[in-house]
């Protein structure tokens, strides 16, 4: 009786293990190509700011490799932070902004090796109303491994202003 006892609570444990790691493999999933090419811009990069300083773009990998954090330093402003991430077979990013607003925008299903990547607005948080200025569209386009470019939409009271800033990346 007790070696019965014994293989029912040793079989119980091999199958909850079994479960524990599907569950974390399945969690797991192999995130959308696009955002493996979106990785090879981490780094410190730099642009020429509208002011005439020098705007500081740092990228790196956070939450075991499952994001992008993109950190905006320049000396005229605040500092802002875009997080990216997979979806499926698209990205995701939110962009915490000095305005105070956090916009949330998304590819389009992406295939390939893209060297462009086009977010639009799916939603945002802390919108003081409709009219309030926020960022409401984004293309990045990468030329190589030395150069990149941000196309970020402003809209405020219903008009678009572009602001592109052209990044190389700095070297050490």
């Amino acid at each position: 009786m007790r070696k019965a006892i014994y293989l029912l609570v040793l079989g119980t444990m091999t199958i909850g293990t079994i479960g524990l790691f599907a569950a974390r493999a399945w969690s797991q999933a192999k995130p959308a190509r696009g955002f493996d090419r979106l990785k090879t811009l981490v780094g410190t990069w730099e642009s020429a700011s509208p002011q005439g300083g020098i705007l500081t773009n740092t990228i790196r990998l956070v939450s075991n490799g499952s994001a992008l954090e993109e950190t905006f330093q320049s000396s005229e402003d605040d500092q802002m932070v875009t997080l990216y991430t997979a979806d499926g077979d698209r990205l995701a990013l939110t962009h915490y902004c000095a305005a105070g607003n956090q916009p949330r925008m998304e590819t389009l299903a992406i295939t390939g090796d893209p060297k462009e990547f086009d977010f639009s607005f799916t939603g945002i948080t802390n919108l003081m109303n409709p009219n309030s200025g926020h960022m409401h569209h984004l293309l990045i386009q990468i030329a190589d491994q030395d150069y990149f470019t941000e196309q970020w939409t402003w809209r405020e009271n219903g008009k678009d202003r572009i602001h592109t800033i052209h990044f190389t990346r700095r070297k050490s």
